[in-house]
C-alpha cells in the first residue's frame, strides 16, 4: 500500500519532529542542524525507495518543486530535471526544505554560527517554534 502523501511543508516539519529527539545530548551548529536531521535520506539518496512513489511526491508537490528548481538555479547555477532522478530530486528538496524551516526558528537563528546543545528543553523549544510556523512558509 502506498504511503499517503502530505503537503511539502508539513512533510518537512514531520521530518524534523521524527528526527530531532535522536540528537538529544549532541551539540550542533544551528546552520548544520537541518542537514543533520536529513542525513539518513541524503546518504540513501531516497526516502521512498521507489521511483514511482518519488514521482507521485513530485506531482503532489509540483508548485513547491518549481520553487525549489528556481532556488537550485539561483543557489547552484543549475536547474535539474526532477524526472531524471526523482528520488534524488525529492531528497534534495526535503533537505533544503528542512534547513529552510529551521532557519526561520529564532532559537536556530540566534545560534546559526554557534554550537547549540540539544538538551530536552532546547529540543522542546525547537518543536514549539516549529509548530508556530505556518504550513504556507516560503523555505526556498
Amino acid at each position: 500500500m502506498a504511503k499517503e502523501i502530505i503537503d511539502f511543508i508539513p512533510f518537512c516539519k514531520q521530518q524534523i519532529l521524527d528526527e530531532i529527539d535522536n540528537y538529544e545530548g549532541d551539540s550542533k551548529y544551528g546552520c548544520d542542524l537541518g542537514y543533520e536531521l536529513t542525513q539518513g535520506m541524503n546518504c540513501d539518496g531516497t526516502f521512498t525507495y521507489s521511483r514511482a512513489q518519488a514521482i507521485e511526491y513530485i506531482k503532489e508537490w509540483w508548485d513547491d518543486c518549481a520553487e525549489f528548481s528556481d532556488y537550485e538555479d539561483f543557489s547552484f547555477g543549475k536547474r535539474s530535471n526532477p524526472f531524471d532522478n526523482p528520488e534524488a530530486f525529492t531528497v534534495r528538496m526535503v533537505v533544503e526544505g528542512v534547513a529552510g524551516l529551521l532557519a526561520k526558528l529564532p532559537i536556530i537563528e540566534e545560534n546559526w554560527n554557534d554550537k547549540l546543545e540539544l538538551t530536552p528543553e532546547v529540543i522542546q523549544t525547537i518543536k514549539d517554534q516549529l509548530e508556530e510556523l505556518s504550513d504556507e512558509e516560503e523555505v526556498f
